[in-house]
């Protein structure tokens, strides 16, 4: 698409919404700067009485700032810099996506409902609805005191809609773009809600910054995945959520080196299934919940070229169980739980690669209101972890405090212990009997973060919250260089990793029309291998994160503009070039929402509008260029 097309369509949405803009709002949607969260201390609370650091994404923003998908809603929020291998998450079998906070990879929980996703270290999202999107929660800082391993930089709860006495209705809806399509349908009843969905991905020739991000020209043919989604109400305190995902997409490339014999082409068709199921229970007056959760996902690779299935073909699933009571003691109030999760992987190539590993955890979080404006919360949590290479017994505290100023301003403080396993695919890609490869000798990551912050409101209208954090871990997981004998990558302990940042967040209602936002970080995210005689800090992530959006409402538009900014961010890790630094991150997105009638509405989303070239990882894939994406829904 040429630049006079872009700055058409530009100008037409701008055009829409100016040609509504005098119409009053009249839709009765209410906007709240101090949103109920559930997830930090496992009880609901109001975010200003939160000690933690909460971002808190509803199914409002993801209509209105038009994220493709849950990857795409998380990825946008300050604090969030996650990996991709193309748009909005896009994998390549187990190259998966995965939620990286504040510069610590693969150290982020992700959750549905409360059942954790993660498989083998990663969570790709690329199985959940958006339309099934009630809230996501985003939980910076420590949070494996009630959730465990995984949890060392932060924690995501996916949250999913539930069907609603009084409710019932059919919505079509059907999307065309540059480089996406999809359709499909949703029903919404008293006691039931399910979404079916079928989309479409376009070709690209070239997915990656050859010559300067990758030594490899690769490119991405066509893929279509089939989405199925359930929310079932089985009684007032039992609900029942399925989501599953069936597709297959198809990487190719051609590595280019300084002899022939270095030289190679790569052509896979990866075959993707996964599904994530589970019963929630939330009894109204007894103070337990409980969770009983399955995650499975099945990666098929085929190298075409040798018509052979690639190495990385497995078998991922888990079980999960949760239990948890609340007592109330007057103002005070103590929870206590027990967690199981059994993990199984098994490669579909090499018969020797089939193992699990059992977790068990209890787990108790007490807090004390010691007056009106002051209290505090004490966590511990005891797991025993039964691995096939080497058992743990861990132990992670955790301390938070806060201080009501007054009733709109609150001063926290939240420090917690973080542990993290091996995960099972960075085990076997090493290579048993080569010097120095022994699977035993991945050490666990652990450490601590330290946070303190202020939230802030201003008469409902205006709300404004700042945080200073330190993370100290130690034997973070990374990537070594190409072993010489095996010609692979195997996974190692990097070395030690350490950050300190400051965010500010800022939000403001103008009037019944018009609010926006701003957010802005500063960190310095660095690794030092300590193994290596004089070995100095590095710079392991970006340092400056920022967010902007402005939205307008009115009875027939809703039009969003928002930003998200990655600067000075880290080296290339697959190919260095003379200028090793990643090139900063930049994408704006446009989305307006048209009510034609009641039933009926029509979206036009422009994403990447200044067609910025993206990185979406440090190995050289790119997002998408400059897209384009127009929707229509009607509701029966």
């Amino acid at each position: 698409m040429n630049n006079k097309m872009k700055v058409l369509m530009a100008s037409s949405a701008l055009t829409l919404a100016g040609t509504w803009g005098a119409a009053a709002w009249a839709q009765g949607e209410v906007y709240t700067l101090n949103p109920v969260v559930v997830t930090a201390q496992r009880v609901e609370k109001k975010d200003l009485d939160t000690p933690a650091n909460v971002e808190v994404v509803t199914a409002k923003d993801i209509e209105e700032k038009g994220y493709k998908n849950a990857f795409d809603a998380i990825q946008s929020q300050l604090g969030v810099e996650s990996t991709g291998y193309g748009d909005a998450g896009q994998d390549f079998g187990l190259s998966s996506g995965r939620t990286v906070v504040r510069g610590f990879d693969r150290g982020t929980l992700v959750m549905v409902n409360g059942i954790p996703m993660n498989l083998t270290g990663y969570n790709s999202l690329k199985g959940i609805p958006e339309e099934m999107i009630e809230k996501v929660e985003v939980v910076k800082g420590a949070a494996g005191t009630l959730y465990g391993a995984e949890a060392m930089g932060g924690l995501v709860n996916i949250i999913t809609k539930t069907p609603e006495e009084g409710k019932e209705h059919v919505t079509v809806k059907g999307t065309a773009g540059n480089y996406y399509n999809d359709y499909g349908i949703m029903y919404i009843g008293p006691r039931m809600i399910v979404d079916l969905k079928r989309s479409f991905d376009d070709r690209r020739t070239h997915s990656n910054d050859y010559g300067a991000g990758s030594d490899t020209d690769w490119w991405v043919g066509k893929s279509q995945s089939n989405q199925a989604a359930i929310a079932a109400k089985l009684t007032d305190d039992i609900g029942f959520n399925m989501m599953y995902q069936e597709g297959d997409i198809t990487r190719g490339g051609h590595k280019y080196g300084k002899t022939a014999k270095l030289s190679k082409d790569y052509n896979y068709v990866y075959d993707d299934k996964r599904m994530t199921a589970g019963f929630n229970y939330a009894g109204k007056d007894n103070g337990v919940k409980a969770v009983l959760g399955y995650n499975y996902r099945s990666v098929r690779g085929t190298d075409r070229l040798k018509n052979e299935r690639v190495d990385s073909s497995a078998n991922l699933s888990s079980y999960i169980g949760d239990i948890q009571k609340t007592w109330e003691f007057g103002e005070d109030s103590l929870t206590a739980g027990y967690t199981f999760k059994r993990e199984n992987y098994e490669n579909v190539v090499r018969d020797n690669q089939n193992v699990h590993r059992m977790n068990h955890a209890l787990y108790l979080s007490y807090t004390d209101v010691f007056s009106p404006k002051f209290s505090a919360t004490i966590g511990l949590r005891g797991e025993r972890i039964l691995d096939p290479f080497k058992n743990q017994n861990v132990f992670t505290p955790q301390i938070q405090t806060l201080y009501k100023i007054n009733d709109s301003t609150s001063w926290y403080i939240d420090v917690g212990r973080g542990f993290q396993m091996p995960s099972f695919s960075s085990i076997f890609y090493r290579k048993p009997g080569s010097k120095g490869l022994n699977p035993q000798n991945l050490k666990p990551e652990k450490g601590w973060t330290y946070e303190t912050g202020i939230k802030k409101e201003f008469n409902d209208n205006q709300s404004f919250k700042v945080s200073i954090y330190y993370m100290d871990f130690k034997n973070k997981f990374g990537w070594s260089n190409v072993d010489p004998q095996s010609g692979l990558q195997y996974a190692e302990n990097k070395g030690n990793f350490r950050n300190t940042g400051v965010e500010f967040a800022y939000e403001r209602k103008l009037n019944s029309h018009w609010n926006y936002a701003l957010g802005f970080g500063f960190s310095n995210p660095e690794i030092k291998d300590v193994s290596q005689k004089n070995a100095h800090w590095i710079q392991d992530s970006s340092r400056i994160d920022g967010v902007m959006s402005l939205t307008y409402r009115s009875d027939k538009v809703r039009s969003t503009l928002s930003w998200k900014y990655l600067g000075d961010r880290e080296d290339y890790t697959s190919r260095p070039s003379k200028d090793k630094q990643i090139p900063s991150l930049s994408r704006v997105t446009w989305n307006t929402i048209y009510d034609v009638t009641k039933n009926d509405s029509v979206t036009v989303t422009l994403n990447n509008l200044f067609d910025h070239k993206n990185y979406s990882n440090r190995y050289g894939n790119l997002d998408l260029p400059y897209n384009w994406r127009i929707s229509y829904s009607h509701k029966f």
